[in-house]
């Protein structure tokens, strides 16, 4: 059960780590805040849909995150795991 949320959030880690992957999320903030710079104030159907853009982006980033935390949620849960099952075998 554990072994496979700190899998997920190896890979996560990893993800958010890799350049290109930083690069493309960068590149895809710096555009969608052109966008909404440059967006008509009455063409509201433009800003939703760019408000819409940037929340996904924003979302992506978070889930991505919280396996990583969850990552390590799991690896401190599997270390007690572990300690107790140490600490059986001393007391036997």
């Amino acid at each position: 059960m554990y072994k496979s949320e700190i899998f997920k959030a190896s890979d996560a880690r990893a993800l958010l780590a890799n350049p290109i992957f930083k690069d493309a999320f960068v590149k895809v903030g710096e555009y969608l805040e052109a966008q909404a710079l440059s967006c008509d104030p009455n063409d509201q159907g433009k800003a939703q849909r760019v408000i819409v853009a940037k929340q996904i982006l924003a979302g992506i980033k978070r889930e991505i995150t919280k396996i990583v935390e969850e990552g390590d949620i799991a690896q401190i849960r599997m270390d007690e795991v572990e300690q107790r099952k140490g600490l059986k075998r001393f007391i036997r």
